[in-house]
């Protein structure tokens, strides 16, 4: 298997686990395996290299999941973590969705740029309960980023 492959193996089993986290309650103990994966995908990203024309955006969104895992494996946080969060997301979905013209050929890149965007967006504004979305989103992408769709 690839690293470009493995990449996207570990990112899909990354949201489908987080998505799975959120609409099943008894799956919330997922809480280190996931934020693990997503240590695991920033790094495999970092290393991977996937989609070098649109490499800036796959930087951004490794910082984010590299960021997100090491809040639940060693705790960290500092003061205004939740906004910069919030921006590394929206930055990395939409920069991966301009930068790279073959998006439409892959869903399941799709969904996960979105999935980036509205994590993003309901880190800084309130949008009303969007978990469920999120988690479908999530669920699709992981999905279809594992069969490469």
């Amino acid at each position: 298997m690839s690293k470009a492959r493995l990449t996207y193996v570990v990112l899909g089993i990354f949201l489908i686990l987080t998505g799975l986290a959120a609409l099943i309650t008894g799956m919330s103990g997922l809480g280190i395996v996931i934020s693990i994966l997503a240590l695991a995908a920033g790094i495999l990203i970092l290393i991977a290299k996937p989609g070098v024309s649109n490499y800036i955006g796959w930087i951004v969104a490794a910082g984010y999941l590299i960021l997100l895992g090491l809040t639940g494996v060693i705790n960290i946080s500092f003061a205004g973590m939740g906004t910069v969060m919030a921006v590394l997301a929206i930055v990395a979905g939409v920069v991966l969705l301009i930068s790279w013209p073959g998006f439409k050929h892959n869903i399941g890149f799709l969904l996960f740029c979105l999935w980036l965007i509205l994590v993003g967006l309901t880190g800084l504004v309130s949008l009303g309960n969007l978990s469920v979305v999120l988690a479908v989103v999530a669920l699709a992408s992981g999905v279809l980023l594992i069969l490469n769709e």
